[in-house]
C-alpha cells in the first residue's frame, strides 16, 4: 500500500518539526511549510493526500485562506485545520468561514501520540466523507460569547484601554463600556471595570486561545 503523504503547514518551527518527526517515524511521507505561500509550492511539488494546516500563519494568508485554496485546486486532498484556537471567532471570523469538507481539530484534544495519528488516518481513509468540527463543540472555551465579545477580550489581553478599543471599533467609549460589561457577564467575570477584572479577562482570553503564560 502506498504511504500516506502529509503536508504540514505550521509557522511554529518546533511544533512543525515535532509533528513531522512523529509522522515520519510512523512511515508517513511528510513535507513541511511555514507559510501559505510555501504551502502552495509544496502542494504542487509534493502532491499530498492530507494537509495539516495551522490557522495562524503569521503575516499574510491564514490557514483558512490556504484551506480554501486547497479545496479549489486540489479537491482530493483531505484538509485538517489543526489549531490551538477554540473556533474562528478568535481571528475575527465565524465557523461558516471554514470551507466545506475541511476538518477543524483543536490541538489540545490530540495531546496523545495516537490521537494525531488517528486524525491523519481518518482524514486519509475517509477523504472528506466525514469531518471533525471541534469549532462547533458546545463545551469549547468561551463558546457562549459572540465574535465581538471575543474581540474585546483580545483587545483587553493586548493591553488596549477603553478609549483605544473605541477608536479601533469606530464607536464611543460608552458603547465599549457596555460591550465589556456584557462580555464580562457572559464570561463569568466580575463586571466592575477594575484592573483586577481586566486582568481576569485577559487571562480568560489567553487561556482559551491556548497561548502559554508563566504561572507564579
Amino acid at each position: 500500500m502506498t504511504a500516506c503523504r502529509v503536508l504540514i503547514v505550521e509557522d511554529d518551527a518546533l511544533l512543525r518539526s515535532l509533528t513531522a518527526d512523529l509522522l515520519t517515524s510512523e512511515n508517513y511521507e511528510v513535507a513541511v511549510a511555514a507559510t501559505a505561500a510555501e504551502g502552495k509550492r509544496m502542494a504542487l511539488e509534493f502532491d499530498p493526500d492530507v494537509a495539516l494546516v495551522d490557522i495562524e500563519l503569521g503575516a499574510g494568508p491564514t490557514g483558512i485562506d490556504f484551506a480554501e485554496y486547497l479545496r479549489s485546486q486540489f479537491p482530493y486532498v483531505a484538509v485538517v485545520l489543526l489549531t490551538h484556537l477554540p473556533d474562528p471567532r478568535f481571528i475575527g471570523q465565524e465557523s461558516r468561514s471554514i470551507p466545506k469538507g475541511v476538518s477543524y481539530v483543536r490541538k489540545d484534544t490530540i495531546a496523545q501520540r495516537g490521537a494525531l495519528l488517528k486524525v491523519v488516518d481518518t482524514a486519509f481513509t475517509e477523504q472528506m466523507k466525514r469531518v471533525t468540527r471541534d469549532d462547533l463543540e458546545p463545551q469549547r472555551p468561551l463558546a457562549g460569547l459572540s465574535r465581538s465579545q471575543i474581540g474585546v477580550l483580545r483587545a483587553i489581553a493586548l493591553g488596549f484601554s477603553n478609549s483605544e478599543i473605541a477608536q479601533r471599533r469606530g464607536t464611543s467609549i460608552r458603547a465599549v463600556e457596555h460591550l465589556i460589561g456584557r462580555t464580562f457577564e457572559a464570561a463569568g467575570i466580575e463586571s466592575d471595570q477594575s484592573i483586577n477584572s481586566r486582568t481576569k479577562a485577559a487571562r480568560a482570553y489567553v487561556q482559551s486561545a491556548g497561548i502559554p503564560f508563566d504561572h507564579e
